[in-house]
């Protein structure tokens, strides 16, 4: 069962990381630009503040990498850093007011897309779906927080 569950995550993140997707869901948002663009304003997002290296990791690339998209996503006024109070190495993000409507806007898009995926499905799948992916997300939080 556990390569089946393995498989079936690998699916899922290939899908989630094919940056195909990703242009679709800027196009449909009406959104030209840096493919880089999504993943980062998505995280920024959704953490609401992230530092710099947490969010290198989360997108796979390296900290002077993931450093310069930030310079230019800032000089575009969609993101905004401050130093860590506590440590002044550490540059943290988060949106702007034009980053944040930047951010909403993706989400409306990718929940018409999910639903044109959910439509596929009954409700009662859909539930399942979500039972277990946040089963997972809770104990993959757990282990993270240890």
């Amino acid at each position: 069962m556990e390569n089946e569950i393995f498989k079936s995550l690998f699916q899922i993140v290939n899908f989630f990381n094919d940056p195909k997707h990703d242009i679709e869901l800027l196009r449909k948002a009406g959104i030209k630009g840096d493919q880089n663009l999504l993943s980062i304003i998505v995280r920024v997002g959704m953490a609401k503040t992230i530092n710099i290296g947490d969010l290198a990791k989360q997108v796979g690339k390296n900290h002077s990498s993931t450093s310069r998209q930030i310079d230019k996503f800032e000089k575009q006024g969609l993101l905004k850093t401050t130093y860590n109070n506590k440590d002044k190495r550490i540059r943290e993000i988060s949106l702007t007011k034009e980053g944040s409507n930047l951010f909403h806007l993706i989400s409306e898009v990718r929940l018409e897309l999910f639903n044109k995926i959910l439509s596929e499905i009954n409700p009662a799948e859909a539930k399942k779906i979500n039972d277990g992916l946040s089963l997972l997300s809770d104990i993959l939080q757990r282990i993270e927080n240890e």
